[in-house]
Formats: C-alpha cells, structure tokens, sequence
C-alpha cells in the first residue's frame, strides 16, 4: 500500500503539526509532496541539527 502524499501548504496548516509550523515553512519545498513519516523525520533531523 502506498503511503499517502502531501503538500507543503496542507502539511503547514495541519493541527499535528502546529508547534513546528515556522520550521516545516523553511525546510519544505513548495513543489514536493512528503508523506508524514518524512515529515516527522525532516523535524527530527533539524531539531537535532547542530546550530552555527
């Protein structure tokens, strides 16, 4: 079964993911669909990225 794919604008106005929207406005590309797990892994590897 293939995953369900998503925008950026619909993954931004989510409620899952409202703390996090100002971080998934700057690291999403507006012309990809991502699916949740990729969403979760993108906020995982920017919180645990290292500050410079």
């Amino acid at each position: 079964m293939e995953d369900v794919r998503y925008s950026k604008k619909v993954i931004v106005k989510s409620d899952i993911y409202t703390e996090y929207r100002d971080i998934l406005n700057a690291v999403l590309d507006e012309d990809k669909k991502y699916t949740l797990d990729e969403v979760d892994m993108i906020i995982c590897g920017f919180l645990e990225g290292e500050v410079k």
